[in-house]
């Protein structure tokens, strides 16, 4: 099969109006306009988000998000509300030797409150705990981001601590509220 005809493949249907898909560069003008859209949001706690954020911008994450996938099948997709891009949700820093991976998001003002993330997460953390066989999930957020930090309080994570000044953003040393799930406690809080 041709990595075109995966990549079309790559795409989870989680209720009638939200899916999950591999971002494909046909998308880079609309993720860029969604990321300008919301850029002040986002600055604030992602550091990737600039002021220059542009259409080559979105070409080359996705163009590493799509190395990524080939080479050990991690991932960040797209999150596709009614048809439109509103953020994104992926693995990083995976460990296949010690089975763990590193999760992160975003999603877009108007898209937040409504449980979107909570919704994707779930499945994301179902596939990487069941079908990717990782034991071990981590979730970074800003001490002072609180609506990043209730998707892991609500599913249960354990905030394993705070990791202080472990991130330099926006001239200053900031901390970190480190959470993780196991996959034992994700099956006992999720049968």
């Amino acid at each position: 099969m041709a990595t075109h005809d995966l990549l079309k493949m790559f795409s989870y249907q989680i209720d009638e109006n939200l899916k999950l898909t591999l971002s494909q560069q046909h998308q880079a003008e609309e993720i860029t306009k969604v990321v300008r859209e919301n850029l002040e949001q986002l600055k604030t706690w992602m550091p990737w988000a600039k002021d220059d954020y542009s259409i080559d911008s979105a070409r080359e994450f996705i163009k590493l998000n799509l190395t990524e996938f080939a080479r050990n099948g991690s991932f960040s997709a797209s999150v596709i509300l009614e048809e439109r891009f509103v953020g994104g949700v992926g693995f990083h820093k995976l460990d296949l030797r010690n089975k763990s991976a590193h999760v992160g998001y975003w999603l877009a003002k108007e898209a937040q409150g409504k449980g979107i993330m909570t919704r994707c997460c779930r499945v994301l953390f179902n596939y990487l705990f069941n079908d990717f066989g990782l034991n071990r999930i981590q979730i970074n957020c800003n001490i002072e981001n609180t609506k990043s930090r209730a998707i892991p309080e609500r599913l249960n994570f354990k905030l394993e601590g705070i990791h202080r000044q472990v991130e330099f953003l926006h001239d200053e040393f900031r901390d970190w509220a480190v959470y993780a799930m196991l996959k034992e406690e994700w099956r006992t809080f999720n049968i």
